[in-house]
């Protein structure tokens, strides 16, 4: 069954942490601190799936590279016991495919992006356990808002106190309807909850299904850690590990009865109740998943292609070549042609497959690589434009049906429990109002929001932005054969160029 996990969790210099390195770490990447200099190289790291950024359609194209980004998070802080990042911890269902899993943490990324217009830095993982059913993503957020002009305001409603509560109320149940959503999407009956078992029995209980509410109040497990992980990952035993061995039997012998008792009183058996699986692996129900997800109104749009892959060796990961990079950008040049038929890449297209070429004849030298770097960038940007304009219409969608379920909850609540007929003291039952109010309130908002982005209005700029983007793409100049092998023949080698001094620009602090 899908498991929900979502811990948000926060990185500050008091505490000696960098952004840098845990970017790095996360992404498994070679990332340079520019304030102390150290270089956090984690190319050789294993189980990173694909790692990406995402920023406010406004911001800087500096915050889409990981190595830019985070230099300039952490010069925009000057407190030596600073807040750096602040990172959403979330499991991705392993019932879904690894491309299905790759839009799902998108579409996380996207809305925590939207609410808050910070940068983020989303990285995603393979399963460390022996069972393979721990996918996870790590979604690593700057602290600042970021805009025209760089980072700017602190997101202080994520540091605590009661505004942080509501905040990560919020995340968690945005991550448990985007997952369901997903898990729907692809043809999958399961679903999570971001709700105790405590609140899902007493859920249960309002609507009367008596059963399932005793079905949920079973005892959780405790969380183990680190520690007594790594130690059950070594087949070594601890308290902790025994406790919730323990705990597990017990669930297990109340599920049985509560089996037994549902038979003899011929009702069905609350699959929610159910333990899950524990000696892991795949149910066979499972095989044969309905294929990746596709977004709606761009036909054959889709984030970029995830491939399963097996432990990595003791060498670990090298870095992407040249040669890869040219490869990936004519890939995404025929998702752009699929997507838009109408939108000319044909110069491009041909001066890429030409460097193609030229790379595998006569390898690569500064003029080249600059050429290519600059078309890998525009054409990248004109994707993630496309794409973009698909995703807006794919959130109008999920606001509606959110909203439409906020709105009918609150008038089933209206309806089946009127004030003194249904046991609740008044206060109870005005907390138990004003809490369904509060949820339609927040949803109306959102759909607000959702068909102000959604608007033709919006999408007549945000078509005109793409058409802008491919006008520069297709005007930008051919890379010429003669001047390239003009330029091998005179240009100094790399050696000869002195490293570029990156130096951040410092932000407005308020």
């Amino acid at each position: 069954m899908a498991i929900f996990h979502a811990a948000i969790k926060v990185f500050s210099r008091g505490k000696g942490q960098s952004a840098v390195a845990a970017a790095a770490y996360r992404g498994g990447l070679l990332l340079s601190d520019v304030i102390t200099g150290q270089q956090h190289d984690y190319r050789r790291r294993s189980g990173v799936v694909e790692t990406f950024c995402l920023a406010p359609p406004d911001a800087p194209d500096w915050a889409l590279v990981p190595g830019e980004l985070w230099a300039v998070a952490e010069a925009a802080e000057r407190r030596k016991d600073a807040t750096v990042a602040h990172e959403f911890e979330l499991s991705l269902p392993y019932e879904l495919t690894d491309e299905q899993r790759a839009h799902l943490a998108f579409s996380i990324a996207e809305a925590l992006v939207d609410r808050y217009q910070f940068a983020i830095q989303a990285s995603i993982h393979s399963p460390g356990t022996p069972d393979g059913l721990n996918h996870h993503v790590h979604l690593l957020a700057s602290t600042r808002r970021i805009g025209p002009d760089g980072f700017g305001e602190k997101t202080r409603e994520l540091d605590g106190g009661v505004s942080g509560k509501v905040q990560v109320q919020w995340v968690r149940e945005m991550v448990a309807e985007t997952t369901n959503a997903h898990l729907e999407a692809a043809g999958l009956t399961v679903t999570i909850d971001h709700r105790s078992l405590a609140e899902q029995a007493r859920a249960a209980s309002d609507r009367g299904d008596e059963l399932q509410a005793v079905a949920l109040s079973r005892e959780p497990t405790k969380h183990l850690g680190k520690a007594a992980a790594a130690l059950a990952r070594k087949g070594m035993g601890s308290r902790l590990v025994s406790e919730n061995a323990a705990i597990e039997v017990g669930n297990a012998e109340h599920l049985d009865h509560l089996t037994i008792q549902a038979g003899r009183e011929g009702r069905a058996v609350p699959m929610s109740a159910s333990v899950g699986h524990a000696q892991g692996g795949r149910p066979s129900s499972m095989q044969g998943l309905a294929p990746g997800l596709e977004i709606r109104g761009v036909s054959g749009m889709r984030l970029s292609q995830v491939l399963g892959r097996q432990q990595e060796s003791a060498e670990g990961q090298r870095p992407v070549s040249l040669a890869e990079r040219v490869a990936q950008a004519l890939r995404d040049l025929q998702d752009i042609a699929r997507a838009r038929a109408d939108l000319s890449t044909q110069r491009v297209r041909a001066g890429l497959e030409w460097t193609q070429a030229e790379l595998a004849r006569a390898g690569e030298t500064v003029p080249l690589r600059q050429w290519i770097t600059t078309a890998v960038l525009q054409v990248r940007a004109l994707r993630a434009a496309i794409l973009g304009r698909a995703l807006r219409l794919v959130s109008l969608g999920r606001a509606e049906r959110l909203h439409h379920l906020a709105q009918h909850e609150w008038e089933r609540f209206n309806t089946d429990y009127p004030m003194g007929t249904n046991g609740y003291s008044r206060p109870e039952w005005t907390q138990r109002r004003e809490r369904r109010l509060s949820a339609l309130e927040q949803r109306t908002k959102e759909l607000e929001k959702a068909r102000s982005r959604g608007s033709a209005e919006a999408l007549v700029e945000v078509d005109a932005d793409i058409l802008r983007k491919a006008e520069e793409l297709e005007a930008m100049p051919s890379p010429s054969p003669s001047q390239i092998v003009l330029e091998r023949q005179e240009a100094p080698s790399a050696l000869d160029f002195p490293a570029p001094a990156f130096k951040p620009k410092p932000p407005s602090l308020h």
